[in-house]
């Protein structure tokens, strides 16, 4: 039963990657006037012929539970597990639309572009992931280098060895090889904190980091996945209000909070949309982005379907400003490092091959003895 289980969940997982051409087909059905028992049967045969498994498992629950005839035709509930819950709350906007046609057409432009911004961020993720194992093997081996010399260096040499940025790289190497675990250790733990509080802190401090490299990405992320899910809804009849509430009630703990922030402000003042949005949930280039839009707009709503469907490459380029931000911010640090360690292993060597010069080092040994002498004339006294 369990590996059943599993086989099922796999396949609907498979299937959710292809959801957007199955909205388009179910779209078609609608626009054909077909029934769903017929397309359901049919697709299940098309589904076998051509081996598409997941499509095949997908119809199948979806054509058991058409059959049992509770709700049957609400789309929402023959596709609900089947697909994200983002899509089970902009599918009760299909069911609640005139023109299902077009609404599940505009439900697979939504995904689409949620897709694209999630493939933005999933790329720009990959570089931190790939360089911060490359840096830290860079650094140490770096360090050692550095550390190798000082070790091979006479006592008396050192003093004049270890000077100015050449001095500051040994005690860096130190640093790191005696608590670069420790710190990288530490690092993870930050890293791992800060990607669990994403999703699910909020207040008043929250609102002051939200322009931080990595919490700006993530806002600027959700809005345009926001602003893609107002779109549909709105397009096809749905209030703003109703589609906010919507949203909300299936939205991490962190989305939920900035949108029932907005119904409050909305509340408050009702024909004042621009400043409930103003309120920590857009970037400053959206939300100055969307008070041009107003300028000219019939109401709020259509900007919202605008930034959402038409200036969604401007919102994705937004994700992808902001992605870049983050990466500078997390891989700069220690591409610094690299840089700066890397430069040492090349000046150090030049003036420890000047300083141990013949003429160089027997004048320092000179200078090192008579302090040594002197220090200890001054112990006996």
């Amino acid at each position: 039963m369990i590996p059943r289980r599993l086989a099922l969940r796999v396949r609907a997982w498979r299937f959710r990657a292809h959801r957007a051409e199955f909205y388009r087909d179910l779209a078609e059905m609608f626009q054909r006037r077909e029934s769903l028992m017929g397309f359901f049967e049919g697709e299940i045969a098309n589904a076998t012929r051509t081996r598409q498994r997941a499509r095949e498992a997908a119809m199948r629950v979806m054509l058991d539970r058409y059959r049992s005839g509770q709700d049957a035709g609400r789309i929402g509930w023959l596709l609900e597990g089947l697909v994200p819950t983002g899509d089970t709350l902009m599918l009760i906007g299909v069911d609640r639309a005139d023109d299902k046609a077009r609404a599940l057409r505009s439900l697979a432009d939504a995904v689409d572009t949620q897709r694209t911004m999630v493939s933005v961020v999933l790329g720009y993720a990959a570089f931190p992931l790939v360089m911060l194992p490359l840096c830290y093997v860079l650094i140490d081996v770096l360090s050692e280098v550095i550390l190798a010399i000082d070790r091979s260096t006479p006592v008396y040499v050192r003093s004049e060895l270890w000077t100015g940025a050449n001095g500051w790289a040994r005690d860096l190497a130190v640093a790191l090889q005696s608590h670069g675990l420790p710190v990288v250790l530490l690092l993870g733990t930050v890293a791992v904190a800060v990607v669990c509080s994403l999703p699910r802190w909020r207040g008043r401090m929250r609102l002051t980091v939200e322009g931080w490299p990595v919490y700006g990405l993530y806002r600027d992320f959700q809005s345009g996945l926001l602003f893609s899910s107002l779109a549909m809804l709105l397009s096809n009849g749905c209030t703003l209000r109703a589609a906010l509430e919507d949203l909300a009630m299936g939205s991490s703990t962190w989305l939920r909070w900035h949108l029932t922030r907005v119904l409050r402000a909305l509340d408050d003042n009702p024909n004042r949309t621009i400043e409930a949005f103003s309120r920590g949930i857009l970037s400053p280039y959206m939300l100055a982005r969307a008070s041009t839009l107003e300028r000219t707009a019939p109401a709020f709503s259509d900007v919202l379907v605008e930034l959402g469907t038409r200036e969604s490459g401007r919102v994705l380029q937004g994700v992808r400003r902001a992605a870049l931000v983050a990466n500078v911010a997390v891989v700069g640090l220690l591409v610094a490092l690299c840089a700066f360690l890397g430069l040492s292993t090349l000046t150090v060597p030049g003036r420890f091959s000047a300083l141990m010069e013949p003429a160089t080092l027997m004048s320092l040994k000179q200078a090192h003895e008579a302090r040594a002498a002197r220090s200890g004339n001054a112990a006996h006294r």
